[in-house]
């Protein structure tokens, strides 16, 4: 069963080497799949790389637009663009590694979607505390203001069945970093199988995530909650 795996990408010139390298190993011993990067409107080299990886990958595709929309936004265009029948968007980072993903598309013979878990007591996460500490309270906002119930809400590792990503993405309102949360939302009110999957993750240099960011989110998504519930109005 054929798997598309999707990964934004925004000015990751600096960061993205290791994580090709390990995708090139990685889809060697694969036979049914494609990669699909989506370029986010960098401005750095980054489109310069990913074109010289296409170049010598025939499973490989570049979605690329000059303005930078955001990793919602990213995401949501290589789900549009993919073909599998199953779906599954992973950061460009390294921080997860792609030998991760065979795991997670075996699981969605189960579920109907699966998120990489970092709280899960069989995952290793290497996390500066700090860090570790924002999560949990933006978790446990995000989680009380949408009525979910999820450990990790932001981890970048994410699957899909080739129906549920489709429903999932059509219509979607965010298109930055809080749409996970809106994923989790949907699902909820869906009624959609979800599968919590340990992983091993760490925590890389660079992140486009910046410290005050979690704090914008609280009022991001507290705007987001006051859209969705006037969408469901009518």
């Amino acid at each position: 069963m054929k798997v598309s795996v999707v990964v934004p990408v925004y000015n990751e010139e600096n960061r993205i080497y290791p994580f090709i390298a390990d995708l090139d190993r990685y889809t060697k011993t694969i036979a049914d799949m494609e990669v699909i990067f989506v370029n986010d409107g960098s401005s750095d080299g980054t489109i310069d790389i990913l074109k010289k990886y296409a170049a010598h990958h025939r499973n490989t595709r570049i979605v690329s637009y000059s303005k930078n929309r955001g990793k919602g936004y990213a995401v949501k265009q290589g789900v549009a663009a993919a073909t599998g029948e199953k779906i599954i968007f992973i950061d460009a980072d390294n921080a997860t590694r792609p030998n991760e993903i065979t795991k997670m598309a075996n699981l969605l013979d189960k579920f109907d979607v699966v998120v990489g878990d970092r709280t899960h007591p069989k995952s290793y996460v290497a996390q500066p505390s700090l860090r570790q500490t924002t999560g949990k309270l933006f978790n446990f906002y995000a989680n009380t203001l949408f009525g979910i119930n999820v450990r990790d809400n932001l981890c970048g590792f994410k699957g899909f069945n080739r129906a549920a990503a489709k429903q999932l993405f059509r219509g979607m309102v965010s298109d930055r970093w809080i749409f996970d949360i809106e994923l989790f939302y949907k699902i909820r009110k869906s009624g959609m199988s979800l599968g919590h999957m340990p992983i091993k993750w760490e925590h890389k240099e660079g992140t486009k995530i910046k410290f005050l960011d979690p704090f914008r989110m609280f009022f991001q998504l507290l705007f987001l909650r006051i859209k969705l519930i006037r969408r469901n109005k009518h």
